[in-house]
């Protein structure tokens, strides 16, 4: 049986939430954490995968309530606050951290590791503002008959 949205959103939500507690864990292993390659590699990549996460929630919510095709993962957030699952703001903020994620993928520059700290401490809680509100808004939302 194919699982509903409900399941795998709440099942990327899970995923999101472990990565930003690995990033969260290895980023607070070291006190050297500019300098700390080993950490910084585990924690950075466990950044990636929460918002790799949250992009897939934004993609599936997409395609399931057909609010367009969008062309990239900014334009995914911006069409869930278009259609009011989040907020203008909150979709500006996840923008940042798609933007983020670009860089540890593609490595487009040298990452400063103080600001990759910064991001572990504090925007990675946007990742899970963001599954918690599409969550409870899908388990809100009455199922499809089967």
């Amino acid at each position: 049986m194919t699982p509903t949205l409900r399941e795998v959103l709440a099942q990327k939500a899970q995923r999101l939430q472990r990565a930003v507690q690995r990033a969260r864990a290895e980023r607070a292993a070291t006190d050297d954490f500019a300098h700390d390659l080993t950490h910084q590699d585990a924690a950075l990549l466990n950044v990636q995968r929460a918002c790799e996460q949250a992009i897939d929630m934004a993609n599936l919510i997409v395609a399931e309530e057909k609010l367009g095709a969008p062309e990239g993962a900014r334009a995914a957030f911006q069409a869930l606050a278009r259609h009011g699952w989040i907020d203008a703001a909150l979709a500006a903020e996840l923008g940042r951290m798609v933007a983020f994620r670009n860089v540890l993928v593609h490595e487009y520059q040298d990452l400063d590791p103080e600001i990759a700290r910064a991001v572990i401490d504090r925007e990675l809680d946007t990742l899970l503002r963001f599954a918690g509100l599409v969550l409870q808004r899908a388990l809100n939302t009455p199922a499809d008959p089967p």
